[in-house]
């Protein structure tokens, strides 16, 4: 009972709470506030890394009809269109609708670019996507990561993924032990395009459907006979 009592009467006292406070409490509310600022600086990082994601999936959907356009407009400054066929060759319709193996469904590029000068030797849809992704050196931003093209009979997506690296002597890194990522998507949307793909099956199907093997057989003839205008078409200009 006197040890409580005791510990009541030196509980009411003020004495030493000054201490008390300047040693526990402030360091305390010191290192909230540079964890909140830590926190705060992560996740405007991580925003941005969305944005230039999400802006790149849709420049490079917006620009997918054409990869003369320019990388940070969609402008065409010149009037310089893709092959006739590509659509059929070189965007994957024929084995989306066909079934055909011998394509190249998905096409993908990493960040940052490299410079190989190569770039019109590449498939068309590689072309689009290094295309879209070259307004990040134009606009200074180094990030890491990749962006993919995938086609199937309903959709068309692009997907971007980005993070942003950090030295390794970076308060963020050091702290957070993580990168500001981030990831977006955009689907390309060419209704008049896919009307025309869904009649273009209609109608091979029918001429081959009377033929031996069955409608198997037939959609893949189809597709045979549509594969002889695959890298037919060049890049025009009117």
């Amino acid at each position: 009972m006197r040890i409580n009592a005791r510990l009541l009467r030196l509980l009411k006292k003020e004495q030493g709470s000054f201490t008390l406070e300047s040693t526990i409490v402030f360091p305390m509310l010191f290192g909230l506030i540079l964890l909140f600022i830590l926190f705060g600086m992560y996740m405007y990082e991580k925003v941005i890394v969305y944005y230039a994601a999400s802006s790149t999936a849709e420049r490079a959907a917006f620009s997918w009809d054409n990869s003369n356009r320019d990388a940070r407009s969609g402008m065409l400054n010149e009037p310089s269109y893709d092959g006739l066929y590509w659509r059929i060759g070189e965007d994957g319709v024929l084995s989306s609708l066909f079934g055909l193996r011998g394509e190249n469904d998905a096409a993908k590029v990493v960040l940052p670019l490299a410079k190989t000068g190569d770039g019109d030797k590449n498939a068309l849809a590689i072309r689009k996507i290094e295309q879209s992704a070259r307004w990040l050196g134009q606009a200074g931003l180094t990030y890491e990561g990749e962006i993919s093209y995938s086609s199937s009979i309903l959709r068309r997506v692009i997907k971007v993924k980005l993070k942003e690296p950090l030295s390794a002597e970076s308060i963020e890194k050091s702290w957070l032990k993580r990168e500001p990522k981030s990831a977006a998507s955009s689907t390309v949307v060419d209704p008049t395009e896919f009307i025309r793909s869904v009649d273009l099956v209609r109608y091979y199907s029918s001429r081959f459907a009377n033929r031996a093997g069955g409608a198997g057989q037939a959609k893949s003839q189809a597709g045979q006979v549509l594969d002889t205008y695959k890298g037919k078409g060049k890049a025009t200009k009117p």
